[in-house]
């Protein structure tokens, strides 16, 4: 942390500067910079790319996306916006490394997966950060603080047959929803549609600013809040894992492999007697992934199991908030907790852990659980989410993004020439994969989402050895 207070080496020269909205700048979003490589099997015009973009900061509302990241004396952050862009000081960060070869003669490219005809651990997405991270890319949030780089940074990778897109950025910017919304606002820009481009809602002022002071009713959990010395001890118990050796891997769920899952796990639902039986293809993945996350924990065992699952807190903001219809570039994000103990996870049917996932999210989702709970952010000493369970409890976290439509991203307006190979979708994304850089979430899981042929994707770290175990586990699934 101590870097973020080092003395700007450029100096200010800014026209305009602003706070960042308060659930923006916090110790979780500070602590992680993104990365998301999308994996195109069509040939695109990186300067289409480019250019396409930095118009988008020019439009009004985008200008975050260029601003420079300051610390004040108070200790909080700030946006520094360059009176004018120029080559000195770009709107975004730009690199573009292009090979006269095909992908499949590259060492790294040629391995990029595809999709799996059964669930199984298809990489190691590791391997392939020279292919998303260009040469002196930022690791931590003091990179920024201490330079002139604008908060977006664009790298690509091209091919005779294939271009790899990268996007990076520190978290304190946007989450998920909001790569969704930069994502279909730099599309339309590609193909000529600027005027259909919305501005953010609350680029001038923070929407949630009173969000989490008016809490009208209990946290459904509030009883089963970690007091401060449970909270130390289970620190404590958890720093280890922090600098143990972690694995990363990702997986492929087959859309037909999750088909027969919510068929059977309605099936189940409605053997018990539960007629209306509900359950998204998220509450069933999540579930069912939640065994592999486990699976090194013994089976009959009483002891506690934490989901703690990012919930984008927009369309519960919308009654008052976050108007309905608008695009908002910022993070917007809760938690959900679910708790349950290993051998409920291990000794039930997966619709058993579905249905608990989904009745957290009715009962913990609406907008006055929503108030209740970023009160007890806002009025954290750390600023930070509180902790439901118990000091000796497993917490795995889940953070599905598959709302943020990331495989619908369309590039199509930058592709050269005809694609002959009729399974290739013109501009779209067969592979996706994101890394961070910062804090490394162990029993991390984002589930970056779902591709054209209806398979899901999902990637997380785990403790050295983990990963062996789970890939056995999987090669049983049928």
């Amino acid at each position: 942390m101590f870097e973020l207070f080092q003395k700007n080496p450029v100096p200010d020269v800014d026209t305009r500067v602003l706070p960042l909205h308060f659930f923006d700048d916090g110790p979780l979003w500070r602590a992680f910079l993104l990365y998301t490589m999308f994996v195109v099997d069509d040939v695109l015009d990186a300067d289409k790319l480019k250019t396409s973009l930095e118009r988008l900061v020019l439009k009004d509302g985008w200008w975050k996306l260029g601003a420079r990241l300051r610390m004040n004396r108070t200790g909080d952050l700030e946006y520094h916006l360059p009176s004018e862009f120029s080559s000195e000081r770009p709107a975004i960060a730009y690199t573009h490394v292009e090979y006269d070869y095909d992908s499949v003669k590259h060492p790294l490219a040629c391995r990029l997966p595809r999709a799996s005809e059964r669930p199984a651990i298809v990489c190691n997405p590791n391997e392939f950060l020279g292919l998303m991270r260009p040469e002196n890319s930022p690791t931590k949030l003091g990179d920024y603080v201490n330079s002139d780089r604008p908060q977006l940074g664009l790298h690509i990778v091209s091919f005779k047959d294939a271009t790899l897109v990268s996007l990076y950025w520190p978290h304190t910017a946007f989450d998920a929803m909001g790569q969704k919304t930069l994502l279909e606002a730099w599309s339309l820009i590609l193909q000529g549609k600027e005027d259909a481009v919305k501005e953010p809602y609350g680029s001038d002022f923070d929407p949630l600013a009173t969000l989490g002071q008016s809490p009208n009713e209990t946290h459904r959990l509030a009883h089963q809040k970690m007091g401060t010395f449970n909270l130390i001890y289970y620190g404590i118990s958890q720093l280890a894992s922090f600098f143990r050796q972690q694995e990363n891997r990702m997986v492929c769920i087959p859309a037909s492999f999750v088909d027969r899952l919510r068929e059977t796990a309605i099936s189940d639902l409605r053997s018990l007697g539960s007629k209306d039986a509900f359950l998204t293809e998220s509450d069933i993945l999540c579930a069912w992934w939640t065994r592999f996350a486990t699976a090194h924990l013994p089976s009959h065992s009483s002891r506690t199991v934490v989901l703690n699952m990012a919930y984008d807190l927009r369309k519960p903001l919308q009654r008052d908030l976050i108007p309905k219809g608008s695009i908002y570039l910022s993070n917007a994000v809760g938690f959900i907790n679910v708790i349950l103990s290993v051998k409920e996870i291990t000794g039930n049917p997966i619709s058993y852990t579905a249905s608990a996932i989904r009745g957290a999210i009715n009962e913990l989702g609406t907008r006055e659980q929503v108030e209740s709970f970023q009160a007890m952010v806002r009025n954290s000493s750390a600023k930070l989410p509180p902790f439901f369970g118990d000091r000796n409890m497993h917490m795995v976290t889940l953070s599905n993004w598959t709302k943020a439509k990331l495989f619908d991203v369309d590039f199509s307006a930058a592709v050269i020439g005809e694609n002959t190979d009729e399974t290739v979708e013109k501009g779209k994304p067969r592979y996706i994969q994101n890394t961070q850089n910062g804090l490394i979430l162990p029993n991390g899981f984002p589930i970056i989402g779902k591709d054209s042929g209806g398979n899901y994707w999902l990637s997380g770290h785990m403790k050295k050895g983990h990963w062996a175990r789970i890939e056995k586990l999987l090669a049983e699934e049928s």
